[in-house]
């Protein structure tokens, strides 16, 4: 399915001089050329912003077809009127194709960075070769969402979903995290409900290219005259994330974030639902609520087959009078020192020692890692997948001394896991192979 293509900068051709579609493929319409003519940024159109200006867009047009662009800057003006460049380069995107990257604008650009296509050219073809693009995108990116639930948080990301649901138009104080922050909130939103944010992360106000949600400039002297043409400002600075008023869909986004099961939110976005638009979305943040609770309630249940795989644990493999899960690494640990060899529960203790000073914070994220790895040895590809994301968050930003130790323990479980099954039922190998994976996450950091 061919993207067509088009590039809106400063030049001087034999049509016209100054900023113009200066090339554009051939089943470009006249129509979708005159409106991207009309949207294009020109000189002066980026907002002043640390680093290199540049700026993600994403809006449909008049036919039906969604326009997903990159702004940037491409050196000094032909016309030597001073200043640089703004070059703008527009793929038009069919819905069909949008929909096979999960409407997320931001996997269609960098699977368009990754083929080459957005290079920047010093010579514009006035006939641009139009665009094809293979492969999909998941539903969700976990390892975004793992970066920004811990900055700028789960708060701060609910109150960001509850003010582009709640606006018609929305300014955002993001400074150079905008392309982040929106890219983070295109992945809490169902597929169903994408296409209808449209967004620029840092082009500046003008009535010929109005979005949905937009960046602020740096300058907050300015802010006012934009809230005067109905915008709603957001500053995280100002917002009092303590009042938890979160409704809908972003109370959901805020519990899911803070208890870091984002694979749940996976495997609900990735199952289609026509007809979901923003209006009834609180009725699907209902349901993936009372999962959460439900999944909540067997995790704290002694003695849920559910929750407890069917190996020994280390502690188990120990004493056959014992089968139950040990989360051994780091609270649970406690229900399995008493059957554990000396060698074990001298290392249990000092890990119990270093765990005693940590902050809850550090204790929540700890206890996810349990939950993942042991559903991961139990073959859940998702909790692996969401392990592969989080394991190597947390080594970075943990003490060296508590990873160590957390990774030994979860490496006697593993082993043992693996040792059981390959000793035991031949039938029970896939096991086995789950946690030889396990401890291959856990060891490339």
């Amino acid at each position: 399915m061919p993207i067509e293509q088009a590039i809106f900068t400063s030049a001087q051709t034999d049509r016209a001089e100054g900023y113009q579609l200066a090339g554009r493929s051939l089943g470009l319409s006249e129509d979708d050329a005159r409106e991207l003519a009309v949207w294009g940024p020109s000189h002066d159109s980026l907002l002043e912003m640390p680093g290199e200006p540049m700026s993600t867009n994403f809006h449909r047009l008049s036919s039906g077809a969604y326009c997903v662009s990159r702004t940037t800057l491409a050196g000094a003006e032909y016309s030597g009127r001073g200043g640089a460049q703004v070059y703008t380069q527009f793929l038009l995107v069919p819905p069909e194709l949008l929909a096979r990257f999960s409407n997320n604008p931001f996997a269609i650009l960098r699977a368009a960075t990754a083929s080459g296509a957005l290079s920047v050219g010093k010579k514009i073809p006035e006939v641009l070769e139009p665009l094809r693009l293979s492969g999909r995108s998941s539903a969700v990116d976990l390892a975004l969402l793992s970066q920004l639930g811990r900055n700028p948080g789960p708060a701060a990301m609910a109150t960001l979903v509850q003010a582009a649901l709640a606006s018609d138009r929305l300014a955002v104080a993001a400074g150079n995290q905008a392309e982040q922050l929106f890219a983070g909130l295109i992945n809490l939103l169902p597929i169903e409900c994408r296409a209808e944010f449209s967004f620029s992360t840092g082009l500046k106000f003008s009535p010929n290219r109005a979005v949905r949600i937009s960046a602020l400039p740096g300058d907050s002297s300015r802010w006012r005259s934009i809230a005067r043409q109905g915008i709603t400002l957001l500053d995280f600075r100002t917002v009092d994330h303590s009042n938890n008023l979160w409704e809908g869909w972003a109370g959901c986004v805020a519990q899911i974030l803070g208890s870091g099961k984002l694979s749940l939110l996976a495997a609900q976005l990735e199952r289609p639902r026509p007809g979901l638009d923003c209006a009834n979305l609180h009725l699907l943040g209902e349901q993936v609520l009372a999962k959460l609770q439900s999944s909540s309630v067997r995790s704290t249940s002694v003695g849920d087959s559910s929750r407890q795989p069917a190996p020994k644990t280390v502690a188990a493999a120990e004493s056959s009078s014992t089968n139950q899960r040990a989360d051994g690494a780091h609270v649970r640990m406690k229900r399995t020192m008493a059957v554990a060899n000396s060698a074990r529960i001298d290392s249990l203790e000092g890990l119990a020692k270093a765990l005693a000073g940590q902050p809850p914070a550090v204790l929540e994220l700890l206890e996810r890692i349990d939950d993942l790895i042991f559903a991961a040895i139990a073959g859940d590809h998702r909790a692996l997948g969401e392990l592969e994301v989080l394991w190597p968050l947390a080594a970075e930003e943990l003490d060296e001394d508590l990873v160590d130790q957390s990774r030994e323990q979860y490496l006697r479980c593993a082993l043992s896991i693996w040792t059981e099954c390959v000793d035991g039922d031949p039938a029970r190998s896939g096991r086995a192979v789950s946690a030889i994976d396990v401890i291959c996450v856990l060891f490339e950091t």
